[in-house]
């Protein structure tokens, strides 16, 4: 039997059968519940439907009305595909209303109209969102990871232009410096030091690449951590006691006095809650020599 016009379709064709489009398959995890997520779900969907090559049956590229006879069956079958992609990216709730919709078209456009109606008030919330983020109890990473995801979305609503003309450089310069200092006032007053070593570094650096820097001092706090976790006559802090070795010898390199090393001082990490008052502490002299009574705002009392 002689090949038929769907059999000769190239695959880069909408209408090309593939084995892995199966219907009723969720293209993406997210489900769409409504406005809250609608733009993320649908910049979601059309990245699942692109790499499928049928964005054109949710986008009006691709139409019925372009083929015929066999041609316009096969655009029947693909189309109860896409609608079923789409109902099952969907929550329960909202299932019913798009039950006995058509076409995939239609169902793209009704939720478009439902949901995608006040992006000034989405803006509003995420620009809220990032201005109130901080880092407190977060790790490095999840603090960021947060704030981009706020980001990415604030991109998409907010249009930007993807010029890369000279006109334009000055203005992406500008939104690039505004990122990297919003990251660097959420974090943490422990990471002074290296906030400050940030802003002093010319060129300016990116925020990806301030993040790295950030997360390899959290790094490398924690393995000073596992470290001095080994020691017998580590200081073991909680709120209202502290505990005391008197191993001789053990001097902090960053301020020099004594009973802590480098990656506990509280100079470096920061002072807790609970840390109210300067304990009198043992100095040690430039000599080496006698020991001075003085008081310091150290990280473990000998």
């Amino acid at each position: 039997m002689a090949d038929t016009e769907v059999d000769q379709l190239p695959h880069n064709h909408p209408l090309f059968l593939r084995d892995s489009d199966m219907p009723g398959a969720a293209l993406i995890s997210l489900k769409l519940t409504g406005p809250e997520n609608y733009t993320l779900w649908s910049r979601a969907m059309k990245v699942a439907l692109l790499v499928k090559n049928k964005l054109g049956f949710v986008d009006d590229t691709c139409l019925k009305s372009s083929y015929r006879g066999e041609l316009a069956a096969q655009w029947d079958k693909y189309n109860a595909v896409v609608l079923s992609w789409l109902i099952s990216t969907v929550s329960s709730e909202l299932v019913p209303s798009i039950m006995y919709v058509a076409s995939a078209r239609k169902v793209w456009d009704g939720f478009k109209k439902r949901f995608d109606k006040d992006n000034l008030t989405r803006i509003y919330q995420l620009w809220t969102e990032i201005a109130t983020l901080r880092q407190g109890t977060n790790s490095v990473t999840s603090y960021f990871s947060k704030m981009k995801d706020s980001w990415d979305e604030l991109d998409i609503l907010s249009l930007l232009s993807s010029c890369d003309c000279e006109e334009s450089r000055p203005y992406v310069d500008h939104m690039v410096r505004q990122r990297l200092l919003r990251f660097l006032m959420g974090m943490n007053e422990s990471y002074g030091q290296i906030r400050s070593n940030i802003l002093q570094r010319r060129p300016v650096p990116t925020v990806n690449q301030a993040y790295s820097a950030a997360v390899q001092e959290e790094s490398q706090r924690a393995l000073g951590v596992v470290e001095t976790n080994k020691d017998p006559l580590t200081m073991l802090a909680s709120k209202g006691q502290m505990f005391k070795g008197n191993k001789p010898g053990l001097i902090c390199k960053h301020c020099g006095y004594k009973g802590h090393l480098k990656e506990n001082c509280y100079k470096i990490i920061g002072y807790p809650d609970y840390f109210k008052s300067k304990p009198y502490a043992n100095s040690v002299n430039a000599e080496g020599g006698t020991d001075v009574k003085v008081q310091f705002p150290g990280s473990f009392m000998t």
